[in-house]
């Protein structure tokens, strides 16, 4: 009898014990968060936010991140779309689905909440095409022996809609912050976010030197407008938040583009993905969205806002005046293959050569586009080496022109986790 009352004690003791456990609040997150770059006085005020913890106490963080700059999370009224887009993060992505559950409490709301989609914190309801260049140079074409993805990121310095902007409103991507997150469940990683704090990354690397970057493509654009969406699946920039969550190499990231369910939401987008083995592939859509195509890299690989899987040689691209996504591609690829070896300072000149010229603009009612920023992603260190564009002044020398300013290059690290 006593061996009995014993056993029943202990299984209560038990149950209660591991009851108490799974009742308690998931761990807080480690959180610090600086001004790197820039300040409300220049174009730009970047932040370096780094986060350790728990997918949801990462996700509640970012929530309150919001909430404090004014970004608000509103109905949608779409509830059977959020709910089935609710349940295919959960199953497909459950990493982010706890960011998600984050995000929700946060808000005072449960993710189960239909009338709300938690799956993105967006900083504008319209995202206009962003033309980039990008650069992936395997270890064995720099001179340090790493690889490297060097990405110039180029954007309106309006507002969203590319126009001046009016008294008391903000300039679009003037406040991008560099994300370093440490999650419990999948990879830390290094990204530069802008229009969407949960999954907003335009470039990033990850602790297994998986290195990401998206550009706008714009052939498609032309050719049969935008029809953008609030689909079911993965948008075009979550896109690459899962693949540094997710992925430790190409191998894997040709696997997860290939069976994630796209759409975009803003714009069509391509992307280049490299890893610390010096591999690279270029993955973009038809122009109709009907197929997927994959190019991969040999040797130095280059990629700028048309479809590269539609030109077989440099040769048969189009030719125009002025400065196109063609002319810059052609000035990429002629300077790759210019010799074995590329430097860190000609990887940078390289980009710069590319760069948004410094032409004044006078134009009453649109701004100027400018090179944002030019990032380096290190796959073997896992590192980023980024400046970023904070304003610009008359050329006194010849008024066609402007002297652009920007930070310094900063210098962020991964830890090991």
């Amino acid at each position: 009898m006593y061996k009995g009352r014993k056993i029943i004690f202990i299984l209560i003791f038990f149950l209660f014990f591991v009851g108490s456990r799974c009742r308690q609040k998931p761990a807080e997150v480690s959180f610090d968060e600086k001004v790197v770059a820039g300040s409300p006085g220049h174009f730009m005020e970047v932040r370096h936010v780094i986060l350790k913890g728990s997918n949801f106490a990462i996700g509640k963080k970012l929530a309150e991140i919001a909430r404090r700059d004014n970004i608000r999370i509103s109905p949608s009224g779409e509830r059977l779309a959020n709910k089935v887009r609710r349940e295919y993060l959960a199953r497909n992505y459950p990493v982010f689905y706890e960011r998600m559950k984050g995000v929700a409490e946060a808000l005072g709301m449960t993710v189960e909440d239909d009338a709300y989609d938690f799956s993105g914190i967006f900083q504008y309801n319209l995202i206009p095409p962003v033309s980039c260049s990008v650069v992936f140079y395997p270890g064995e074409f720099t001179e340090n022996g790493h690889g490297t993805l060097s990405r110039n990121f180029d954007f309106t310095t309006g507002t969203i809609e590319f126009k001046h902007p009016k008294e008391g409103e903000m300039r679009a991507v003037s406040r991008p912050y560099i994300f370093e997150m440490y999650p419990d469940q999948g990879y830390g990683s290094l990204a530069i976010c802008a229009f969407d704090l949960m999954g907003g990354v335009t470039d990033g690397i990850n602790s297994e030197g998986l290195a990401v970057a998206m550009l706008a493509e714009e052939e498609s654009i032309q050719k049969h407008g935008l029809e953008p969406a609030n689909g079911i699946g993965i948008h075009e920039l979550l896109s690459m938040r899962y693949l540094l969550d997710n992925c430790k190499d190409v191998d894997e990231a040709k696997e997860a583009m290939l069976y994630l369910k796209h759409y975009y939401a803003f714009i069509p987008c391509h992307y280049i993905i490299s890893d610390r083995q010096g591999r690279s592939f270029i993955f973009e859509f038809s122009g109709t969205r009907n197929r997927t195509l994959i190019i991969d890299g040999d040797g130095p690989q280059c990629v700028t806002n048309h479809l590269v899987s539609s030109y077989k040689f440099v040769r048969d691209l189009p030719q125009g005046e002025g400065v196109t996504s063609y002319s810059r591609f052609r000035d990429l690829h002629k300077a790759i293959t210019s010799k074995k070896k590329f430097s860190l300072d000609e990887l940078k000149s390289i980009n710069s050569g590319v760069a948004v010229p410094p032409d004044a603009s006078e134009h009453p009612v649109y701004a100027p586009g400018r090179t944002l920023w030019h990032s380096l992603y290190d796959t073997e260190k896992r590192s980023l080496m980024v400046k970023f564009y904070l304003g610009e002044e008359p050329d006194p020398s010849d008024k066609k022109k402007v002297i652009l300013k920007y930070s310094d290059y900063l210098h962020f690290q991964l830890k090991a986790n």
